[in-house]
């Protein structure tokens, strides 16, 4: 790469003249408005009571020189599958592999009932950190958002610079990042640079300029992170958006569902981070269910940096993306619980889970219905599952074999096996019902109403605790529902902080991934549910932040 590229100006305000003997992406039209429309907009904005994002004409207009990210690396080129690529063949090497399990292995033949049972994906652990470990990794392009509105003035800018510059010193020479800055408006400081020395140079020096001052419009940030994502005319195999913000946005809200879309549709995976306890924590979280990744609450800002390396040290170790888990029902499938988006045709249901991370797991709970048998029968098959997804490492698709949930039958004259629970499907169904537990008590905290809040929390810690047998997982599930109940004693403990945890809490049980294993210093109980779901590589890159 010439000298010339690498000194070539960052600013969203370039030329008008630059700017008209260059190509629009479709995407980027579709956002483009008349001036009048945009009046229009403002108008209404401000019927709702959120007074316009102010933003300068450059940054509304002109993104057309972002169309300038560093080649990457020969060896990084993703080999993304042909549009009617045929049926992979079915392989039982790839990284992942399936399996189910059933609440009770036997039920009388002459009883209906209903159980539960997971189809759980496990992806390999990495392979231990070595000297050529860095060789094995996929390629990343990060894009980091951050908030530099003048709440950001002082500590909290010196600890995101520091963790800039961990995320900068432990990147590869294949890996690219991009720093995009929000306030009252967006800028792109730095394009999407290759980390070898020079570039790394670079990306330094840019985050060392940083300075705070202005208002928050979080949605212009993120628009202008997925322009560069958009725009890129290169890519690496693992892409992902890190949106940072400590403030309070009103104007955003109505913007951010397209803008998560968008981020999907570029193949980024979008994690955001709340940063001390007055941003907005309902916003962040929102764009985490809707991106289908955790929500980090920072409360304590010196964590920062740890968060981020969780964070890297996630995508850095990416197993499987694009998964499609098919589940094929013989029985009346009656639930599927699980964040991710489901479609079902006739007895067919598919489950899209966009990534899997090396030593990751994804449970899928679901609820079955099985009918009396009348017959001879000595089993019932409830329901086939598999799944298809890009292998990274090998650059190919795979489809697992299909794997069964049977049930064995036993004559209602024949003894009866003891019912007690299959202790794994027991663990999932509690994890499913501490999320939804969560969310039921954040929207009372949300209208106020704490008592009710407390009650739900209550109910779910006591049907925890009157188990047979305490795991330490379901351990962990009753400290984490017991510093909910703490946080939302007051309209003042809500706000400052509670808010954000118990949706941090909420998501990660959900999603089964975590970015930071370290619980804040106003947590009221010992709970460790935070370590619950970080990998061992995750473990690896927080332990190098120190």
């Amino acid at each position: 790469m010439s000298s010339a590229a690498r000194s070539h100006s960052q600013s969203s305000a370039d030329s008008a003249s630059e700017a008209s003997g260059r190509s629009r992406s479709p995407s980027f039209e579709q956002q483009q408005t008349t001036q009048q429309q945009q009046q229009q907009q403002q108008q209404q904005q401000l019927s709702w009571g959120h007074p316009p994002a102010r933003r300068s004409s450059a940054v509304r207009s002109d993104f057309s020189s972002f169309a300038d990210d560093d080649e990457i690396a020969s060896s990084s080129a993703p080999s993304a599958p042909a549009a009617a690529q045929p049926e992979p063949d079915v392989s039982g090497h790839g990284p992942l592999s399936i399996a189910t399990r059933i609440e009770y292995t036997s039920l009388p033949r002459g009883r209906a009932q209903d159980v539960f049972g997971i189809v759980t994906l496990q992806a390999e652990a990495a392979a231990p950190a070595g000297a050529d470990a860095g060789e094995q990794r996929q390629p990343l392009d990060v894009i980091c958002v951050l908030d530099v509105s003048g709440s950001m003035t002082g500590q909290k800018l010196r600890l995101v610079q520091d963790a800039m510059r961990f995320v900068i010193r432990e990147s590869q020479p294949q890996d690219r990042v991009s720093i995009v800055t929000f306030n009252s408006n967006a800028n792109r400081p730095l394009r999407l640079c290759r980390m070898d020395n020079q570039g790394k140079d670079e990306a330094t020096a840019t985050t060392l300029r940083l300075t705070a001052g202005g208002g928050t419009n979080i949605a212009s940030g993120l628009e202008t992170a997925l322009e560069v994502a958009e725009r890129r005319r290169h890519r690496n195999p693992v892409s992902a958006i890190l949106l940072l913000t400590d403030g309070q946005d009103g104007s955003s809200q109505h913007r951010i569902s397209p803008l998560v879309a968008r981020a999907q549709r570029a193949g980024c995976s979008l994690y955001a981070f709340g940063f001390g306890a007055d941003h907005d924590s309902q916003l962040l979280s929102n764009v985490a269910e809707q991106a289908q990744t955790p929500f980090t609450f920072v409360e304590d800002v010196d964590q920062i940096g740890a968060a981020f390396a969780g964070a890297i040290g996630g995508l850095s170790s990416v197993a499987a993306q694009r998964v499609e888990l098919v589940l094929d029902s013989r029985v009346s499938l009656k639930a599927v619980h699980t964040p991710f988006s489901t479609s079902q045709e006739g007895a067919r249901t598919v489950v899209q889970i966009p990534d899997i991370l090396a030593g990751e797991r994804k449970d899928v709970l679901v609820e079955l219905s099985v009918a009396a048998e009348s017959g001879a029968a000595e089993e019932t098959l409830l329901l086939e599952a598999s799944a298809k997804y890009w292998d990274l490492a090998a650059g190919a698709a795979v489809q697992t074999p299909s794997v069964e949930m049977r049930l064995v039958r036993q004559a209602d004259d024949e003894p009866q096996p003891e019912l007690e629970p299959d202790e794994e499907v027991t663990t999932q169904r509690n994890r499913v019902e501490v999320a939804q537990t969560l969310q039921t008590a954040a929207a009372h905290g949300d209208a106020g109403r704490f008592d009710e809040a407390q009650a739900v929390l209550s109910s779910q810690e006591q049907r925890l605790r009157s188990g047979k047998r305490m795991t330490p997982i379901s351990e962990g599930f009753v400290l984490e529902l017991e510093d909910a109940r703490n946080r939302m004693q007051s309209q003042s403990a809500w706000q400052n902080g509670g808010s954000a945890e118990l949706r941090d809490a909420m998501q990660m049980h959900r999603m089964q991934r975590s970015t930071n294993a370290n619980s804040s210093s106003a947590c009221t109980t010992s709970k460790r549910s935070k370590s619950m779901y970080l990998t061992s590589c995750q473990k690896s890159w927080v332990s190098k932040y120190g």
